[in-house]
């Protein structure tokens, strides 16, 4: 298997918005029109504050990707990065491939200066564990009813 990590571009989008389809966390599913437009607002250029998206080829078919934001906080000294997302395609978790989206998210941290990276996971802990992150608190989340 040979691995490649890119950042993410408008073109990917049907295969992105499939793995986006297995990583699911809220009621209902994100619609195709919906992933569009959040996708447009990740790859929006910004000054300081950034959404960087990577993506996992092998042999040119997109296997995985990684949503990180990188801002700053009002109580943190410099820039912090958040890992938003990291979805690896089912067929091939176990491979590697998540190791090298977390590979490329911490090299780019380190060249942009960023201080602190924190994840927040209720699915795969062993995940982050084996990778030197360490549990500092909860998560919560609460579905707005928007009806």
């Amino acid at each position: 298997m040979s691995i490649s990590i890119r950042r993410g571009q408008s073109e990917d989008a049907s295969a992105l918005f499939a793995l986006a389809l297995q990583f699911q966390t809220g009621r209902e599913p994100i619609t195709r029109d919906e992933f569009l437009v959040a996708l447009d607002n990740v790859l929006r250029r910004r000054d300081q504050e950034a959404n960087v998206l990577f993506v996992a080829e092998n042999d040119g078919r997109i296997v995985g990707y990684s949503l990180m934001t990188v801002s700053r906080l009002l109580h943190a000294p410099g820039l912090t990065a958040h890992l938003q997302e990291i979805v690896v395609d089912e067929e091939s978790r176990g491979s590697g491939v998540g190791d090298r989206l977390m590979q490329a998210n911490e090299h780019y941290c380190m060249g942009r200066g960023v201080r602190q990276l924190s994840a927040s996971t209720a699915r795969i802990g062993k995940f982050y564990d084996h990778r030197g992150f360490e549990v500092v608190g909860q998560h919560y989340r609460k579905v707005l009813d928007l009806r």
